[in-house]
């Protein structure tokens, strides 16, 4: 499932949990177990080396290093080592209490985020891992401080790199916008191409360009309308059909309002 980073960190400001153990295993290459089912407890598994991949109700994950996931408590798991080197990773478990009024469950969901390679959260879990290790026991309020400092790393890591994929994302439909400004472009169509709504679309374009998605394409053809006024022997309703308007009406009163003139009184006045 997509996670929204604001409500998840929102979330984990407003439960109340433990933490149960820390964990770390490594599996041979080939290794295959189906049928199983996840602990009794909500758990974050931090890959460190190798590929697996793994079911959570039946919803596949890749898991490798610089991703981190979230099992729920007591789901059906399937998981397969793939290729040809060991699977190493390690597993924290949590517990929450009560109930979150209004707040989606993430505890007992399954998720994915990417927060890539950061030597912090790895420094972290392996500080909470070995003093698990050596002995056995870690005092509560500890050990939510060194969940916290890894939890909000993953968060803010993932919120960073989800704002410079949502950059690129904006400046590659741009591009596609300039290169096929004289199709019928609509903004359902363009989300499509990268797996959004058109509001989640549009939200980001504003954010990114400072101007809506339809805007810029406006400008952008208009932009190049009067070029061909100005160097094209072509009629209005030619260069209407050649930047994207199969009415010559619509397009002469986009014109106007983006220029003041008229398609033909711009002309004019440029010769």
């Amino acid at each position: 499932m997509k996670v929204d980073i604001n409500d998840l960190s929102g979330y984990f400001a407003k439960i109340h949990f433990d933490v149960i153990d820390i964990r770390r295993a490594v599996i041979e290459p080939g290794t295959k177990h189906f049928g199983t089912v996840t602990s009794p407890f909500s758990g974050i598994i931090f890959p460190l080396r190798g590929q697996s991949r793994m079911f959570f109700d039946g919803v596949p994950y890749d898991m490798e290093p610089g991703k981190v996931f979230h099992g729920g408590p007591n789901m059906s798991l399937d998981k397969e080592v793939l290729g040809q080197s060991k699977w190493d990773f390690m597993v924290l478990h949590y517990q929450v209490y009560g109930n979150t009024q209004g707040a989606f469950p993430y505890a007992l969901s399954h998720y994915e985020l990417s927060p890539g390679y950061n030597s912090r959260i790895n420094d972290t879990l392996y500080r909470m891992y070995h003093i698990y290790a050596t002995t056995g026991n870690l005092s509560g309020l500890r050990a939510k401080s060194l969940f916290l400092i890894i939890l909000d790393e993953i968060l803010t890591c993932a919120s960073c790199r989800l704002h410079d994929d949502s950059r690129e994302l904006t400046e590659k439909a741009a591009e596609y916008m300039e290169n096929h400004y004289m199709e019928p472009l609509t903004v359902p169509e363009l989300a499509r191409q990268h797996g959004l709504s058109s509001r989640q679309f549009a939200y980001l374009f504003q954010k990114h360009k400072k101007m809506s998605p339809n805007k810029f394409l406006i400008e952008y053809r208009m932009r190049r309308a009067r070029e061909l006024l100005c160097t094209a022997a072509c009629s209005v309703a030619d260069i209407s059909a050649r930047v994207g308007y199969s009415d010559p009406y619509y397009f002469s009163k986009l014109f106007k309002r983006q220029t003041g003139l008229s398609p033909r009184l711009f002309r004019k006045n440029k010769n």
